[in-house]
């Protein structure tokens, strides 16, 4: 076997070698960590879950789904990307969901309300309060039951702005559940800006392995 002398440049195919390990890790990186920050900012009673939205309701589970047709049809799982139309879709998983009534109501955020995690959040005390909520609503769909399992709405937001969907499922017994997801209408900026910021800092680490490595590899 034979060994390059000491101080002899390194072969070309070690740098490039080199720098393809260091932008598959990076890229990794980067993948993992804009996946953390779609699951992160799907809050409230939304999370992601494998790649689907679900909404907990008491013990069980909807799927949700919501995307604005005269866009595109790409979907959205929490803040909707435009002022304008958005259609949403509810897919209920559980079999006692379907035999409850499903009332849908959203409601405008004037930032006074409790904050839950760094989310607003209704007490109980809120949301008995029918004369408030009414003033601030914006979408009601009066309770219901889907024996489908499906439940689709539409509604039409005029400008964009903070909102509070709150869904609440009722049996013939009266136990009641309640899920509140808030959300913006609008690009979010903070979430644009973040994913750009990080992709900036992978592009800046990479560079700088790279130019380590070239030097000691030179």
């Amino acid at each position: 076997m034979k060994h390059s002398p000491a101080g002899a440049e390194a072969p070309a195919g070690d740098f490039f070698w080199g720098g393809y390990v260091m932008l598959r890790l990076g890229a990794g990186w980067l993948l993992a960590t804009v996946l953390f920050t779609s699951s992160a900012y799907a809050h409230g009673g939304v999370s992601v879950q494998d790649n689907k939205c679900i909404m907990k309701i008491g013990p069980d589970i909807m799927y949700f789904t919501g995307y604005q047709p005269q866009f595109s049809r790409q979907e959205f799982c929490d803040d909707i990307p435009n002022a304008g139309q958005m259609v949403v879709a509810l897919d209920m998983q559980d079999r006692e969901l379907r035999d409850m009534t499903t009332e849908i109501r959203i409601i405008k955020d004037e930032g006074t309300h409790t904050t839950l995690n760094g989310y607003p959040y209704l007490t109980d005390a809120e949301l008995g309060d029918t004369g408030t909520l009414g003033s601030k609503t914006v979408f009601f769909r009066e309770p219901k039951k889907y024996p489908t399992g499906t439940l689709t709405f539409e509604h039409n937001f005029p400008e964009t702005g903070k909102f509070i969907g709150i869904v609440t499922v009722k049996n013939d017994h009266g136990q009641t559940y309640v899920s509140q997801f808030p959300f913006t209408v609008g690009t979010p900026y903070t979430k644009t800006f973040t994913i750009w910021g990080l992709l900036a800092a992978v592009v800046c680490v990479a560079g700088f392995a790279l130019w380590r490595f070239s030097l000691k590899k030179g």
